[in-house]
């Protein structure tokens, strides 16, 4: 391991890392895509950062939104004929 990447390990152990090495990582333990290690780094470097903390919880409630709004919900029975019925009219 070159000396360059132990230091960033360190820093990333002991959540000392600069927040825009962290704010990687929220979008990847908010897609559930972070290792362990990666969520407790980032947990870490949250209990001394409000910053980041706040952050996290702004990204974590957009992406709580997006997926309500997303959800799926049914179309209602003919709704697909009645458009393309009104796209045939119009041309």
């Amino acid at each position: 391991m070159s000396l360059k990447k132990l230091v960033n390990e360190i820093k990333f152990r002991t959540g000392t890392a600069k927040c825009t090495e962290y704010l990687e990582l929220v979008q990847r333990v908010l897609d559930g895509q972070a290792s362990r290690s990666q969520e407790v780094y980032l947990k870490r470097h949250q209990k001394m950062c409000l910053k980041c903390l706040e952050r996290f919880n702004i990204d974590q409630e957009i992406k709580k939104l997006i997926q309500l709004k997303l959800a799926s919900r049914e179309v209602p029975e003919g709704l697909a004929e009645a458009i393309k019925t009104k796209i045939a009219k119009s041309a």
